[in-house]
C-alpha cells in the first residue's frame, strides 16, 4: 500500500500465509518499500525508561470478557469515551480474523478475547491514516510486527495515535484454522458460529475454550467446551508447531518494544505476588513511551495496578526473551493441507498418549462447567 506505483500485492502461499509479491514490470526500483519496511529498515527505538506493571480491571463485566486482566479493554474504553476509534482483531461472519476499527463501546466485545490466528490487516492502515488526518484519536492494537508495519507506513509520529502491541508466541494461518473449523463442523454436525480460545466461563483464567454450533433445523445454539491440550489445533498452537516461518526468527520477541504500550498475561503472578486475586486473570503492562504513560496514568481509577520487575514478567513470558524455538515437526505440519480431508490431516496434530486423552476427556466431561469455574477461582484465590 506504500508503493507509489501500486505494484505490490499480498498473496497467499500454500500454507495460507500472506506474502508480498512485486509486479516487476511495473516496479521502478524507487526504493520506497525498502525504506518503509520495518525489517529491512528497523524503526528507531524509544529512549523512554520502560516501566512494568501487573493489572486487574475493576469492571467485572469487561474483565469477564477479557482473556486476562482486562488491560486492553480499559484502554479501549477510555479512547472510545473521548470520541476516538479503536482497532483490533475481530472475527467476521465466517470466523476469518481481520483488523477492524470500532467507535462504540457496544462493539468492543468483538475485539476482546484471544484469537490465535494470523489476522488480515486489510485496509486498516489506510483507515488509521485518514482518521489521523481528520484529527481523530486512534488506539491501534495488534501484534508487534503489525504495529511496526503501521509505524513504518505512517512514516512519522502522530500525537493522536497510541499503539498497543501484544506479547506474541507466533501465529498459525487462517487457512489452517478454517480447515480445522470445517473438521469440527463435520464432527459435531452443526455450523460453527462462535469460537473462543480462552473463555473464562469455562474454567476461569486459563486456556480453556469453547465453541458454539447451530443446525439448520434448530434456532438455538449448542455450546461445547474444549481442553486445549487435547484439541488438535489448539494443542499444536501451544506447542509452537504451526506458526508462520518468520515467527521463529521474530525480531520483536524481546523487551525492547515497538508499541507505546505492551499487554499480555502475567503468568506465574502467584509466585511473586501471592496475595493478588488471580481468579479472573492478571495482565502485564509494559509502558514503553511517554505517550503510553499518559494513557496508563489516566486510567488508574479503572483498574488495580501494581509495579513489578521485568524479570518476573519474563520468567513465564519467554517471548520477551527470544522467539519460539522451531520444532522439527514444523517441516511437515502443513503437508496435505489442501489434499487431505480433515480427519486424516489432523491425525498428526495429537502427540499425547491416546489413553490419557480419553481418560481426561471423560473425567473433565463429568464435571459441570459451574463447578469447574468455582474450583478454578478457588485455586486462584
Amino acid at each position: 500500500m506504500i508503493c507509489p506505483h501500486h505494484c505490490i500485492e499480498m498473496q497467499e502461499n500454500q500454507e495460507g500465509f500472506l506474502y508480498p509479491t512485486i509486479d516487476s514490470e511495473r516496479c521502478t526500483n524507487c526504493g520506497v518499500c525498502v525504506k518503509r519496511c520495518p525489517i529491512l529498515t528497523p524503526l528507531e527505538q524509544s529512549s523512554y525508561k520502560q516501566e512494568t506493571f501487573g493489572l486487574i480491571l475493576k469492571d467485572s463485566a469487561l474483565l469477564e470478557r477479557s482473556s486476562s486482566g482486562g488491560a486492553f479493554a480499559g484502554m479501549a474504553c477510555q479512547v472510545l469515551k473521548e470520541g476516538g476509534v479503536v482497532f483490533g482483531a475481530a472475527y467476521n461472519e465466517n470466523l476469518v480474523v481481520e483488523h477492524i476499527g470500532i467507535s462504540s463501546q457496544d462493539e468492543l466485545h468483538r475485539l476482546q478475547g484471544s484469537k490465535y490466528v494470523a489476522g488480515n490487516a486489510k485496509d486498516s492502515f489506510l483507515q488509521v491514516r485518514d482518521l489521523l488526518r481528520n484529527e481523530k484519536k486512534v488506539l491501534f492494537s495488534g501484534l508487534p510486527c503489525q504495529i511496526a508495519g503501521l509505524r513504518a507506513f505512517l512514516g512519522r509520529g502522530h500525537a493522536n495515535l497510541v499503539t498497543v502491541d501484544l506479547i506474541c508466541h507466533g501465529v498459525p494461518s487462517q487457512k489452517l484454522f478454517s480447515k480445522y473449523l470445517d473438521w469440527l463442523r463435520k464432527r459435531t454436525g452443526g455450523r460453527i458460529v462462535y469460537y473462543g480460545f480462552r473463555d473464562k466461563d469455562v474454567a476461569g483464567w486459563s486456556c480453556g475454550g469453547k465453541f458454539k454450533t447451530k443446525t439448520k433445523t434448530k434456532t438455538k445454539t449448542k455450546t461445547k467446551t474444549m481442553e486445549a491440550g487435547c484439541d488438535p489445533y489448539y494443542a499444536s498452537f501451544l506447542r509452537g508447531e504451526t506458526y508462520r516461518e518468520s515467527c521463529y526468527n521474530c525480531q520483536f520477541a524481546k523487551m525492547e518494544r515497538v508499541g507505546d504500550l505492551t499487554v499480555g498475561d502475567f503468568w506465574g503472578v502467584e509466585k511473586f505476588y501471592p496475595s493478588v486475586d488471580r481468579s479472573n486473570g492478571v495482565s502485564v503492562v509494559l509502558v514503553n513511551t511517554q505517550k503510553g504513560k499518559e494513557l496508563f496514568q489516566g486510567l488508574q481509577d479503572c483498574w488495580h495496578s501494581f509495579p513489578c520487575k521485568a524479570e518476573e514478567i519474563r520468567e513465564r513470558n519467554t517471548n520477551l526473551n527470544h522467539p519460539t524455538v522451531r520444532p522439527a515437526i514444523r517441516d511437515v505440519i502443513y503437508d496435505g493441507l489442501d489434499e487431505k480431508d480433515g480427519k486424516e490431516f489432523f491425525k498428526r496434530f495429537t502427540h499425547a498418549n491416546p489413553s490419557y486423552l480419553l481418560l481426561r476427556r471423560a473425567v473433565v466431561g463429568l464435571i459441570p462447567i459451574s463447578v469447574k469455574r468455582l474450583i478454578k477461582r478457588g485455586l486462584g484465590k
